[in-house]
């Protein structure tokens, strides 16, 4: 007996509960088509080669360049600039001396043999002009007469964190 009544309170209990959930009303909206895209870094420089060529580098001299960097990405970036002897006379490049700035900055001040700038923040779709100043020390003896040394600058571009 003891057992009836208790199955008979459980399905009444489960009776209430099955009447209770369907008493809520229910909705659903759709939000359509969010679209998510990741960012972009591209950089660019003008002139695109041999902005630092020069005919006559005299002793006690120096020479100044342009070259205008370009942030094309969608994302801000920070540019470092470093050098690399391609060819010619390692004693000649070893002596050249090399200040880099912009506007507002002094990004580079030594040999060019050891050129790596400071990190300069440009921010998506601007462009800094950097200023290159190379020169060769006035104590340089007539040994690197008629030398060269030929160098290609790299501009490496990381997002901001």
């Amino acid at each position: 007996m003891l057992k009836k009544l208790l199955y008979a309170m459980l399905g009444a209990l489960a009776a209430i509960s099955i009447g209770a959930a369907g008493a809520y009303f229910t909705t659903q909206v759709q939000v359509p088509d969010s679209l998510i895209k990741s960012g972009t870094i591209a950089i660019s420089t003008e002139p695109t080669s041999a902005p630092l060529s020069l005919d006559s580098l005299a002793p006690g001299t120096t020479s100044i360049r342009s070259l205008s960097v370009h942030n094309s990405g969608s994302l801000p970036v920070g540019i470092v600039v470093t050098a690399a002897k391609k060819a010619g006379i390692t004693d000649f490049y070893n002596a050249l001396t090399c200040r880099v700035s912009n506007a507002e900055n002094l990004l580079y001040d030594g040999p060019l043999s050891t050129l790596q700038t400071a990190p300069l923040e440009l921010n998506a779709g601007t462009r800094s002009e950097l200023r290159f100043e190379v020169g060769l020390p006035a104590e340089t003896g007539n040994d690197l007469a008629g030398d060269y040394a030929r160098i290609s600058l790299y501009v490496d571009a990381e997002q901001l964190h």
